[in-house]
């Protein structure tokens, strides 16, 4: 009898054990409320199950007493977790709820800030700002643009700056040890610029955009409004550690970019970096994406931007393919040909070139 009573006893136990919400870290968001709200989950996730603790006054005749009496409580504490695991998962709803309305509210912020520098550009009616005479690129031969529009056409197309600043992480394992400051030509929305402050890299940023470059200076970066190529023409020869252009040679025709590259090529130190960042022109779906924009030229291929870049007196250049698809937005391989056909129609959709100038004899 005495068995078959702890056979049974196990069975409760671990019944309720099944249904019992696991335990929750208060610290795992940083939400007040929903921490507190975890808190009190798990303070009452500890109370479902009647226990005795050890040492207890009388803990042989409490525990007995328990046993005796589960019959009363079993469908209860039954009830119990399943409410406690209804509110753990109306908590996580909740707060999924709210970091989704924090970045739309941090969208709309950013969409504020742009219309209202545009609405700036309208009133200051001068010629040098007039927003017909403002390029989308830091090129003289690239098309005028609208920059306020531009700047719109970024924020609904260019993905979120926490997503781009995700992907252009990685480029930091290359900007360590320079012989001086980076100069990020193209730096739109700052990104990059935040990413190297945080690594403790000495940069500024250049951006034609006087919408998105005031944008910039607001938050405190180095940027410079103005040309890409007079931001290069200034500056002494060797005075440079690295120049970093991302999604920026595509709005250039080739002399452009060769200009580009030789005047790169004259303000770098000995070891210094050259990197860049294009479409991918071995993707087609990424030249889907390269027609999106309005305002640019030509797309790049990989192999006639390393011919430029070693004509304008780079060395050790190196490529990687970056931005690859979801494997949900590819064809499934079962096949060499299926292999080939995700790499014809959905690689990758950048790709990265990175070169150094001859170090010192």
């Amino acid at each position: 009898m005495n068995d078959v009573r702890r056979v049974l006893a196990d069975e409760v136990r671990a019944a309720i054990a099944e249904t019992s919400p696991g335990p929750v870290d208060p610290a795992e968001n940083g939400d007040p409320a929903t921490a507190e709200a975890r808190r009190l989950l798990a303070r009452a996730s500890e109370h479902v199950t009647p226990a005795v603790p050890r040492g207890a006054p009388l803990e042989p005749v409490k525990r007995l007493a328990i046993r005796a009496l589960r019959f009363l409580w079993r469908n209860q504490s039954t009830y119990d977790t399943l409410t406690l695991d209804a509110l753990t998962h109306l908590t996580e709803a909740v707060e999924r709820v709210r970091r989704e309305a924090e970045r739309d509210r941090e969208a709309a912020g950013r969409r504020e800030s742009v219309r209202e520098g545009r609405l700036a550009l309208l009133e200051a009616r001068s010629p040098s700002t007039a927003p017909s005479a403002v390029p989308a690129a830091s090129s003289p031969s690239a098309p005028a643009f609208p920059p306020g529009v531009y700047a719109l056409f970024e924020e609904r197309f260019r993905g979120r700056p926490a997503d781009i600043a995700a992907g252009q992480r990685d480029y930091l394992r290359w900007l360590r040890g320079l012989p001086g400051p980076v100069l990020d030509v193209g730096c739109g929305r700052g990104e990059f610029l935040r990413l190297l402050a945080g690594a403790g890299v000495a940069a500024s940023g250049v951006e034609s955009n006087p919408v998105t470059a005031a944008a910039c200076r607001d938050a405190g970066l180095d940027v410079a409004e103005g040309d890409g190529f007079e931001s290069l023409a200034r500056r002494p020869n060797a005075a440079l550690g690295a120049v970093t252009a991302f999604q920026v040679v595509e709005h250039w025709d080739p002399g452009s970019i060769f200009r580009f590259l030789r005047e790169a090529r004259r303000t770098l130190a000995p070891g210094g970096l050259l990197v860049l960042e294009t479409v991918n022109t071995d993707s087609l779906s990424a030249l889907r994406t390269f027609y999106l924009d309005p305002t640019h030229v030509r797309p790049v291929p990989a192999e006639a931007l390393r011919f430029l870049v070693e004509a304008a007196g780079f060395v050790d250049v190196v490529l990687e393919r970056r931005a690859p698809l979801p494997e949900a937005e590819r064809l499934e391989e079962r096949s060499d040909n299926d292999r080939k056909l995700n790499a014809l129609l959905f690689g990758p959709q950048d790709y990265a070139l990175v070169a150094r100038v001859p170090a010192a004899p």
